[in-house]
């Protein structure tokens, strides 16, 4: 199973991005949390969702 990163939505709060991800999870996504430096000095931090699909899922889906 081979996913493809579709994806990165920058997203700072938690709410937000558990609502994302539940509406992202229901349409066949794959979505996975991240965090990264925002500034060089490290003191601020942006936080995002990384989105990915199955290629192969999508073949699938289009038989039925």
């Amino acid at each position: 199973m081979a996913l493809e990163k579709v994806a990165e939505l920058s997203i700072y709060k938690l709410e937000d991005r558990k609502t994302v991800t539940a509406i992202l999870h229901e349409n066949g996504y794959t979505v996975g949390p991240g965090k990264r430096k925002a500034t060089p000095t490290g003191k601020q931090v942006d936080y995002y969702l990384k989105i990915y699909r199955d290629p192969e899922a999508d073949k699938t889906a289009d038989k039925e």
